[in-house]
């Protein structure tokens, strides 16, 4: 995160009113569906972030289909139509069906003639009945419905942690664990994540967000290092990618298998040794040819057979030459070649064999045996948080360490988090919402 200038690779965040979408610009003439509308993406390569985007209308209505205009800022569709007058209340107002003048068909040739959202509204307006005796809030009330029908303007966001938590979380809880921002904020804080040391990271199913976080916690300038320990073959890393970091700060993340870097821990050994198989591969080549003298003996030849033996002895001689040729080539082709998660599992292995400054765990298994074996590996006196969506393994966990003299201040607590809603002269809480979001089990490591 260089600059401030939208690059084709990135990860951007399209804004429409209240409704987020994550998306990889990969094409600079590539497409986007933000909701039921198909948004062309070819003119915002090369601006600034944070800028805001006219949808101007391609093609038919019916297809929704917009390309997109550079504007200054996007205007608010209450104050483009001015309301001259309005009712003192709506007792006498009568939701009929026949308030509006236009028909069905109407309205739809008026959505595709007209080229913007505010003469449609206007046109609405003019030819309703019962708009005018309408209350003013219950006017202004009509104009944000048709504005966020309308809308027109959309904003290319800057990725950032809140951003990414906040959209994969209103996509689906399940896939981040239920973690959301202020969860997220908790572990950040009580596993103390510093720029100049080096964590340890557990995670089962977040798609990226932990350890997302977490590198963003250390910086850009950092000297510390980031094991990122995961359960599959390949590592979550949706959310670690849409932060566009930087290849140096993103190279401190270390992606490995838990089973496989533990067994290079305690092996101490190259588990994927390629020097010692290409020698017993080059023994086994080499000795064969040795111990053989002559699989086909040539029978005793006449002297009229001499100059026909000397051109069998040299066409015998050019295919031993080329058998041992093509012998040295396959065992130069036999030698596999190290993977890159072979390299990782060293570098990790070396990263916990000198100790690490925080454990942070966050997995959909029971963290019991997790947690045992891993605390091996962090240093006395740094902290660890364990996230878990339900209390009860938290539990059974928090009884065993009390019986440890190894931990310490060991603390089981629970975010709770409601929304409010604040419009002028009036503020209520948010009804449909889930107010829990996991559980945090907190402590010190002490030998």
């Amino acid at each position: 995160m260089c600059d401030n200038t939208i690059k084709v690779g990135e990860y951007i965040v399209i804004q429409k009113q209240n409704y987020k979408k994550l998306h990889k610009f990969n094409k600079p003439n590539s497409s986007v569906n933000v909701g039921k509308d198909t948004i062309n993406l070819s003119g915002i390569e090369g601006c600034q972030y944070f800028s805001i985007f006219k949808m101007i209308p391609k093609g038919t209505k019916r297809n929704k289909e917009y390309d997109l205009e550079l504007s200054k800022e996007a205007l608010n569709l209450i104050q483009e139509i001015s309301l001259k007058t309005s009712g003192t209340d709506n007792r006498n107002i009568y939701d009929d069906g026949r308030s509006q003048k236009l028909s069905a068909t109407e309205i739809s040739e008026l959505k595709s003639d007209s080229t913007s959202a505010s003469e449609i509204v206007e046109t609405l307006i003019t030819n309703s009945n019962t708009f005018h005796n309408k209350t003013e809030f219950s006017q202004a009330k009509y104009l944000k419905k048709k504005e966020k029908k309308y809308f027109e303007y959309i904003q290319i966001l800057k990725p950032n942690l809140r951003n990414i938590t906040e959209i994969l979380y209103k996509l689906d809880p399940s896939k981040v664990q239920g973690v959301r921002i202020d969860t997220l904020s908790q572990v950040m804080t009580l596993s103390n994540i510093s720029s100049e040391g080096n964590h340890l990271l557990y995670d089962s199913g977040s798609n990226g967000l932990l350890a997302a976080a977490l590198l963003s916690a250390m910086g850009s300038q950092s000297n510390g290092q980031l094991v990122h320990m995961h359960p599959g073959n390949m590592s979550q890393k949706q959310a670690l990618l849409a932060m566009n970091f930087t290849p140096e700060q993103y190279n401190k993340c270390v992606s490995v298998n838990v089973y496989s870097v533990l067994r290079q821990v305690y092996q101490g050994s190259d588990t994927n040794s390629v020097g010692s198989a290409t020698e017993k591969i080059t023994n086994l080549k080499r000795k064969a040819p040795e111990d053989i003298e002559h699989e086909n003996k040539l029978p005793k030849l006449k002297v009229s057979d001499t100059i026909s033996d000397v051109e069998l002895n040299k066409e015998h001689n050019d295919v031993k030459e080329n058998s041992e040729v093509k012998e040295n080539c396959e065992i130069e082709e036999s030698a596999p070649k190290k993977p890159k998660w072979h390299f990782d599992n060293i570098r990790a292995s070396e990263i916990l064999t000198q100790k690490v400054d925080s454990l942070v765990i966050a997995c959909k298994e029971d963290p019991q045996n997790i947690f045992m074996e891993l605390m091996n590996f962090v240093k006395p006196g740094r902290p660890f948080v364990i996230y878990y969506s339900v209390a009860e393994p938290l539990q059974n966990l928090y009884m065993s360490l009390k019986s440890l003299s190894t931990v310490a201040a060991l603390r089981l607590t629970n975010n709770w988090m409601r929304n409010y809603q604040i419009l002028p002269d009036r503020t209520h809480p948010e009804v449909m919402m889930n107010g829990s979001s996991g559980f945090l089990l907190s402590g010190y490591i002490l030998k």
